[in-house]
């Protein structure tokens, strides 16, 4: 496992990042840094001249109980319990900030895996089977970058994940195995939550995951609206692209529709969409497998 990458200036303090968004964490305890160099290790890779948009300080509550974390700002919250648990609540916070400032950065609430430099978005509503297709297809040799949030270039289709690790619900368990999963369970950055874990999947596997990465393809799990056979695939005319995407994009809460429309159109111009139909987990996988030669 490669040594954390982490740009620390002065050694008290952890950066990391993602386009225009930079954040710090601050502390002298040598737990909160050592934790926050683990966390944030594949986001770590930022200027040491660009200034953070936020900037915590964390230092131990008084009695021991815990951790508070203050920002530049004033703004002020406290989190009981490990250095790990106030590193998550700091982690999901700038999530928090990617998703809601600047407005211009567009976000799906979406899976994205890659194979050979091509990735493909999977979405789709609660209970789906969003996070158990990326899993199979994790497992079956793609690269898992995300699981929740992707930040996509509407011109480009160029997508990465958010800087959080990826997080995985306890029926994931099943369809890894016992023995992949005791390996997430083992990862350094693996950390229980109340439905399952968080980490970093290249720590369990070693494939190597790319910062970000060319779309190939967008995939919709129970498009309202598609008629689709089991494992059977169909192609998503833009136009109905664009309306099914609304509801997975962070702008669809801030901005008016025909705002958001006209920043999505390009996106859907841009990378195909397709609707494929549930059925048995590997000929779904053989279906994705299959646009990917397809569209290549």
């Amino acid at each position: 496992m490669p040594a954390p990458n982490v740009v620390s200036a002065p050694s008290t303090t952890v950066r990391w990042g993602q386009g225009d968004h930079v954040f710090e964490l601050r502390a002298s305890d040598p737990r909160i840094l050592a934790r926050a160099a683990v966390v944030f290790r594949p986001w770590a890779a930022v200027a040491p001249g660009r200034p953070a948009v936020t900037s915590w300080t964390v230092t131990a509550v008084p009695d021991g109980s815990g951790w508070r974390a203050t920002t530049g700002s004033g703004e002020m919250f406290t989190v009981s319990g490990t250095a790990d648990r106030v590193v998550t609540a700091i982690e999901f916070r700038a999530v928090r900030a990617v998703l809601e400032e600047p407005p211009d950065v567009l976000t799906f609430h979406a899976a994205l895996v890659a194979r050979s430099n091509r990735g493909i978005l999977v979405l789709g509503p609660n209970e789906a089977g969003k996070s158990t297709l990326a899993c199979q297809l994790w497992r079956s040799g793609f690269a898992l970058l995300g699981d929740d949030v992707a930040v996509v270039d509407p011109e480009t289709g160029e997508a990465r994940s958010a800087p959080r690790r990826v997080s995985l619900r306890t029926p994931s368990r099943e369809l890894l195995g016992e023995a992949f999963w005791a390996r997430v369970v083992a990862a350094p950055s693996s950390e229980g939550t109340i439905d399952g874990r968080v980490f970093h999947p290249d720590e369990v596997d070693d494939r190597s995951r790319p910062v970000s990465v060319p779309l190939s393809a967008c995939i919709f799990l129970a498009r309202n609206g598609a008629s689709v056979g089991p494992c059977d695939t169909a192609l998503v005319p833009p136009a109905q692209a664009v309306l099914s995407l609304l509801p997975y994009s962070n702008l669809i809460r801030r901005l008016d529709a025909g705002t958001v429309i006209g920043r999505v159109a390009p996106f859907a111009a841009a990378v195909p969409a397709f609707d494929l139909g549930r059925g048995p987990l590997p000929q779904m996988t053989e279906a994705v497998e299959r646009l990917l030669r397809e569209e290549g």
